[in-house]
């Protein structure tokens, strides 16, 4: 499941950067407010080690614990939505202890949420231009799937 959110962040990545006129940077929003910023030219490939952010590029290689982290993101896109920018197309989603919240899907955009045994828990739909946030507060703790559309993205809550 890892690789598989991997794939999808380096392919919105990389389709980012066909449609960029402008440089595009890697973002790692930290919760205490600092953003730590990285050039898409270097080719930063994104994995998750024993409780860390692992950040590679050509150059270097960073880890961040995951606690500390809020989001990773990237910029140079074009459309504002709550300070954070969008392109047209772009899906971006944000974790927090209990929930996931996604910005940037298109109206009816169908949300499914399974538990890790195949087990279809809900569905809801977004709509376009709003924010659409999962709530997991009242699920017990565990591993959860969201499909939305194609993508499926996993969410552990403690």
């Amino acid at each position: 499941m890892k690789q598989r959110l991997l794939l999808t962040f380096l392919t919105l990545i990389l389709t980012a950067g066909a449609w960029a006129d402008t440089q595009q940077r890697l973002i790692v929003w930290m919760k205490n407010g600092q953003k730590v910023y990285f050039d898409l030219s270097e080719e930063p490939e994104t994995t998750f080690e024993n409780g860390k952010l692992a950040i590679k590029t050509t150059k270097t290689t960073v880890y961040y614990q995951l606690e500390n982290v809020l989001r990773y993101t990237y910029d140079g896109d074009i459309i504002d939505v709550d300070g954070m920018q969008l392109r047209p197309g772009e899906i971006r989603f944000m974790q927090g202890k209990d929930q996931m919240a996604f910005d940037g899907l298109a109206d009816g955009t169908v949300l499914e949420i399974y538990s890790l045994d195949g087990m279809k828990l809900g569905t809801m739909q977004a709509k376009g231009g709003e924010r659409t946030t999962i709530s997991f507060t009242n699920r017990p703790a565990g591993t959860y799937i969201v499909k939305v559309g194609e993508a499926s993205y996993k969410f552990l809550k403690k």
